[in-house]
C-alpha cells in the first residue's frame, strides 16, 4: 500500500514537470484580416534588418526568443529577426 502513494505522488510530482508547447506564432495570413498592411512587406523576408527603417511606425522590431510584451495591437508590424538580423517574418500584433 505505502509502495503504491509513493508511486503515485512520484507521478504527479514528474507530470507536473513536463514542458507545454509554445503557442503558436500569429501572421498576417492566419490571424484574419490584414489589420497592419503586413502582406504589403512580405518581399522583405530575408533581408537585413536595416530595412525595416523604413517601415511605417506602429512597428516592433525583435529577434526570435526575445522577450517581447503580450499586448495585441493590430496595427502594429511585428518584424521578426534571427541570429544574424536578417528578417524571417512580418505580421501584425
Amino acid at each position: 500500500m505505502k509502495a503504491a502513494i509513493m508511486t503515485t505522488a512520484l507521478a504527479a510530482m514528474v507530470a507536473g514537470c513536463g514542458t507545454t508547447q509554445a503557442p503558436t506564432q500569429r501572421t498576417a495570413s492566419s490571424a484574419g484580416p490584414d489589420t497592419c498592411n503586413a502582406a504589403a512587406y512580405q518581399n522583405l523576408i530575408g533581408q537585413d534588418a536595416v530595412v525595416d527603417l523604413s517601415l511605417p511606425e506602429p512597428k516592433r522590431t525583435y529577434r526570435l526568443g526575445d522577450p517581447v510584451t503580450t499586448d495585441f495591437n493590430p496595427a502594429r508590424l511585428n518584424i521578426k529577426l534571427d541570429d544574424t538580423d536578417t528578417i524571417v517574418a512580418i505580421d501584425c500584433g
